[in-house]
C-alpha cells in the first residue's frame, strides 16, 4: 500500500530534508530573506491546521537556504517562519510548497480523536504535483494557496 499524502512519515521525510540543508547550507547566515504571509483554501473555503512547507528550490547546497513553515490558523492564514531561526520569512527565491493536514497526522487533535484517523483534506494531486511560489526580495509576499477539489 502506498502511504498517502498528509501521513506522518512524509511529514518527518520534509523535517529532516530541512534539516539536512540547514547542516550543509550553514542556515540561513548570509541568505537574503523576506516576509510571506497567505491563506490556504479548498474550493473557496479557509483551511484551519494545514501544515505549509516552502523548500528552496535551488540545488545548489550552498546558496540553497533554510527552509520555512508555518501553520494555518482558523481562517487559514499563516505566516512563514525560517525553520533554523523561527524569525518569520523565507529565503528569496523559487519554492517547492508542501502542505500536509495536521489532522490527519495527529488524530488526537481532530474532533473525531485518536481512535478514528480523519482522511487528509489535502486533494491526492498535490502530493504528486506540489506547488511552487517565488519569493521576492525586498517586500511582504501574499502566497495564497487556492486548492480545489476538482
Amino acid at each position: 500500500m502506498e502511504p498517502q499524502f498528509g501521513t506522518l512519515p512524509r511529514v518527518q521525510e520534509w523535517i529532516l530534508a530541512l534539516s539536512l540543508i540547514c547542516l550543509v547550507a550553514g542556515c540561513s547566515s548570509g541568505v537574503p530573506t523576506a516576509e510571506v504571509e497567505g491563506v490556504v483554501t479548498l474550493d473557496g473555503k479557509p483551511l484551519a491546521d494545514i501544515r505549509v512547507l516552502f523548500q528552496p528550490a535551488n540545488t545548489d547546497a550552498e546558496t540553497a537556504g533554510m527552509g520555512s513553515f508555518a501553520l494555518t490558523d482558523a481562517e487559514g492564514k499563516f505566516t512563514l517562519k525560517l525553520s533554523d531561526s523561527q524569525e518569520n520569512g523565507a529565503v528569496v527565491g523559487k519554492h517547492t510548497v508542501v502542505l500536509s493536514d495536521k489532522l490527519s497526522e495527529d488524530p488526537e487533535d481532530s474532533d473525531a480523536g485518536a481512535a478514528r484517523v480523519p482522511k487528509s483534506r489535502i486533494p491526492a494531486r498535490y502530493a504528486k504535483q506540489p506547488l511552487s511560489f517565488e519569493v521576492k526580495a525586498g517586500e511582504k509576499n501574499q502566497a495564497d494557496l487556492a486548492l480545489t477539489s476538482k
